[in-house]
């Protein structure tokens, strides 16, 4: 497991990073090319629908290739990986949080934080320790055994948090975490994910929400594939 790093260090930076996708009627630049450094903390991503948010966290991801450029996390450069070196590189590096919280429907809570960790190879009483305080740290530890279909959207979405922090990732990288979820309930999600950024991780949240967009220690505004820092 990796953690996160002291405060003023960046794990993750972009060169020059672009997405041109070829169409009918010649190219569609997704993504315009981008240079920057995410700084350990809470950077959201805003902008209107179609903007290129989701292909730049695509690209952070290794998920998507860049038609120029590149993804530097540490000393790695994503795109000079293969397909499986990128999945062990996220496995160990990343946390991922989706508007729709993608557990693993016939899996317990517990089962599916244990998930990663399983994947990772740690022993079973190793991984069943580690994913029950997690499941502690997000108010969930008396749902360990139910299954996603028995938990509420918002306590559905904590488990995915939790899951997401199974292996101590440098990384978070959460796509409208809160969208599906009333305003007090997304305001508890939200809770735990600026507590990670203090602790010094770099969390990456896409979302439309002026509120949640204002709680981050930096602003990258998305128009037309053009990326701009708002500090």
């Amino acid at each position: 497991m990796t953690g996160p790093l002291p405060n003023g260090t960046s794990f993750l930076q972009v060169e020059d990073l672009s997405r041109i996708y070829p169409s009918g009627e010649g190219i569609v630049t997704a993504l315009s090319p981008f240079t920057h450094r995410f700084p350990a903390g809470l950077t959201a991503v805003v902008g209107p629908s179609g903007s290129g948010k989701s292909t730049l966290l695509n690209l952070l991801a290794g998920f998507d290739r860049p038609t120029t450029g590149r993804v530097l996390a540490g000393d790695t450069d994503l795109h000079r990986l293969s397909e499986a070196g990128r999945a062990d590189f996220r496995l160990a590096n990343y946390g991922f949080v989706f508007q729709n919280h993608n557990l693993v429907t016939i899996l317990t809570a517990l089962e599916n934080v244990e998930f990663p960790l399983t994947l990772a190879g740690l022993p079973r009483r190793e991984r069943r320790e580690r994913a029950l305080a997690l499941l502690e740290e997000v108010g969930l530890g008396a749902r360990a055994s139910h299954l996603p279909a028995q938990l509420s959207g918002g306590e559905a979405q904590r488990v995915a948090i939790a899951r997401a922090l199974a292996h101590n990732p440098r990384v978070l990288l959460a796509d409208e975490p809160t969208g599906n979820l009333d305003s007090h309930t997304g305001e508890r999600v939200l809770a735990l994910l600026t507590a990670q950024a203090r602790e010094g991780r770099t969390v990456v949240l896409i979302t439309h929400d002026r509120e949640v967009a204002a709680l981050a220690d930096h602003t990258l505004r998305v128009r037309d594939g053009v990326v701009t820092v708002e500090e």
